[in-house]
């Protein structure tokens, strides 16, 4: 099978660290947090013919809801950052432009992995994502592993670059059914048939590991992603272990970093030792729960932003307007999980329609998921209950605070990327973290990337100040291939300077937050104390 490949083109190195390698520098360039948000987002399209078609037709352009979908939360942000890490630092050490290239193929064909993967060492470029049924995580991944290019074709050295590989580990927990499927995601990506020449009758998971390794380092595999890795069997004389230990041994010897992904039951093949579990958390391991929930006097949290961007897909004529009561009505029935979220939001948007009822309600809410999703109900019971005992029922629902409390390296690593500085107790005015997510709200930033966009420019510039960090952040956004000089003009276009707390940056379109943010920075003065 004749499968057309990418040619590389290759981009000037963004560090020094990357100058002088085909792999990395043949790779798309790397995302700010704006271009990732752009990248990931998907918002189906709705056309307004569509509105006005039967309803037997019209449910079948719904199911654009449940496949074209993707609202990027800040999860996303920092999944992205750290696959883009990965496969760059995976890649340092080979260089098919380097003599060393031979020398690490050769290394690859005479180790003897049944050995090795006994004393996996610590380099392991090894991360994890690990969340709740229906949070997302392996669609997540795949938007992010969809942005790169998956097979490049270096003419110049003869080599074909595997970027990314994603394979997923069988329900029967088989490790040799796991092997088997990495030979037919590498042949269904190359064209190749190393599955017809590596999978024989009498073939055990150990003799295929070498050959594994082997491939793995002659297409320069740069990420290598097993999904649903709870399904390995611990039970079968250590099988789950050997083939974490062999993955670990792989990113030792060939620097392939390793993505596993899977529900809370996989902490139970990470956890026997606190080795292996500081092994799935190295590259800094990903919690991927459910959406949070803001409280009533904070602003909007991820799940609202969510609800509220779904609920924009209406085939209706006359939308239904979301309510704040609507938001909580759908929390409690899907406990903030996007996967059923989704599901019961077209269930009844489509029940609705063929009851020639346009119209999303209480009453219709609560009959689709009685009737529709009664398979769920006791997970869901669980997740409501707030009980440990009764969550535990349910091996993929939420993973214990206490596997967190033991295994340290599993603490999530997005709450300390996303908590915002702890202003002193001198402080009365916003901390500059605030401020300048305010002023990057102002810009037209989004509220939900404007808090990773201030936190990332505060810890590049650390010394700057507000202007000085916003002036950062648009040459970040800005970065535009450099057109043609044209004549200088003789009149100077003078650009505004804003200074300390300026009202201009204080000024919203609704007149009422101006308002407000007058009245916080101590601007208006309330006169009831003088009367």
């Amino acid at each position: 099978m004749m499968i057309k490949h990418q040619q590389a083109q290759y981009i000037p190195a963004e560090i020094s660290d990357y100058e002088g390698h085909p792999l990395i520098n043949a790779l798309p360039p790397m995302m700010s947090l704006h271009d990732a948000a752009t990248v990931l987002n998907r918002m189906p399209h709705i056309d307004e013919a569509e509105k006005k078609l039967p309803s037997h037709i019209r449910r079948h352009a719904m199911m654009r809801i449940l496949d074209q979908f993707l609202y990027p939360t800040r999860a996303h942000f920092q999944l992205e950052q750290s696959l883009s890490s990965m496969i760059r630092r995976g890649y340092l050490s080979r260089n098919i432009a380097d003599i060393s290239h031979q020398h690490n193929l050769d290394e690859a064909a005479h180790t003897d992995f049944k050995s090795a993967s006994r004393n996996a060492g610590n380099e392991s470029l090894v991360s994890s994502v690990i969340g709740s049924s229906g949070t997302g995580k392996s669609t997540a991944v795949e938007a992010i592993l969809r942005s790169y290019p998956q097979v490049i074709y270096h003419p110049d050295y003869q080599h074909t670059q595997l970027v990314w590989l994603k394979v997923e580990c069988p329900h029967d927990g088989s490790v040799r059914h796991l092997c088997i499927n990495f030979f037919r995601a590498v042949d269904q990506a190359l064209g190749t048939d190393y599955q017809q020449l590596y999978v024989k009758a009498r073939s055990t998971p150990e003799s295929m590991l070498g050959s594994i390794a082997q491939i793995v380092a002659l297409h320069s595999v740069g990420l290598l992603t097993i999904d649903e890795i709870q399904h390995l069997d611990t039970s079968k004389s250590g099988g789950s272990q050997k083939i974490l230990n062999f993955f670990v041994t792989l990113t030792n010897v060939i620097k392939v970093p390793v993505l596993f992904i899977g529900t809370p039951k996989a902490l139970d093949l990470f956890s026997p030792t606190m080795r292996s579990a500081r092994r799935a958390a190295q590259f800094g391991s990903v919690n991927w729960g459910r959406l949070e929930r803001s409280d009533q006097s904070a602003r909007d949290a991820e799940w609202e932003k969510f609800i509220k961007r779904l609920w924009k897909l209406q085939w209706f004529e006359h939308p239904t307007p979301l309510t704040e009561h609507m938001i909580k009505l759908l929390w409690d029935y899907t406990q903030g999980i996007p996967h059923i979220a989704v599901l019961l939001f077209y269930l009844a948007q489509a029940r609705a329609v063929v009851a020639g009822r346009e119209i999303l309600d209480q009453r219709l809410i609560e009959k689709v998921f009685h009737e529709e999703l009664a398979i769920i109900h006791p997970m869901i019971k669980a997740l409501q209950s707030g009980r440990k005992e009764e969550i535990l029922k349910y091996s993929d629902l939420d993973i214990p605070v206490e596997q967190f409390r033991t295994t340290s390296t599993f603490m999530p690593e997005s709450e300390q990327i996303i908590e915002p500085p702890q202003p002193t107790s001198t402080e009365t005015k916003p901390s500059k973290y605030q401020q300048l997510i305010n002023m990057l709200e102002q810009m037209g930033i989004g509220p939900d990337i404007a808090p990773i966009v201030a936190e990332q420019a505060i810890a590049e510039k650390p010394e700057e100040d507000l202007f000085g960090l916003v002036a950062h952040i648009r040459s970040l956004r800005e970065k535009q291939p450099p057109t043609p000089q044209k004549p200088k003009s003789k009149v100077t276009k003078l650009t505004p300077k804003y200074l300390k707390d300026d009202l201009r940056l204080m000024r919203q379109n609704d007149s009422s937050t101006t308002y407000e943010q007058l009245k916080k920075s101590g601007v208006l003065i309330d006169l009831g104390c003088y009367l």
